[in-house]
């Protein structure tokens, strides 16, 4: 196993990793989640729910779990498939634009900046 070199402090991944975990939050919808967005890998209404990528991705990242517990290997992945969903939230037209500065793409850029250097 290899270890990453970050550019970034562990308190400065955990940020990174709290705005997609606000964006899931609020586009879930868990009004009638019997587990209030606590995945649960054995219930089949967890399985075959819409929502069960974005609650096992906030199960994994929670702010309750530490980062120190997670491998280098671990928080690129979670960062990469936060990537993916941001992305997805952004519209055709949005994409297109070169120099946005939204939180979106504010963020977008950060994160990438942060997997490029990270070895």
């Amino acid at each position: 196993m290899t270890t990453i070199q970050w550019e970034v402090s562990r308190e400065e991944l955990a940020e990174l990793l709290a705005y997609p975990r606000r964006k899931m939050r609020d586009n879930m919808d868990v009004r009638f989640c019997p587990h209030a967005a606590f995945y649960n890998p054995v219930d089949e209404r967890c399985i075959y729910c819409h929502q069960d990528m974005e609650c096992k991705w906030l199960n994994h990242n929670d702010e309750l779990v530490s980062i120190e517990d997670k491998s280098d290997e671990d928080i690129k992945r979670e960062l990469t498939k936060a990537m993916d969903y941001v992305e997805a939230q952004l519209t055709a037209a949005h994409l297109n634009r070169r120099a946005c500065t939204c939180d979106n793409c504010n963020w977008l850029n950060r994160v990438r900046k942060v997997l490029a250097v990270a070895r």
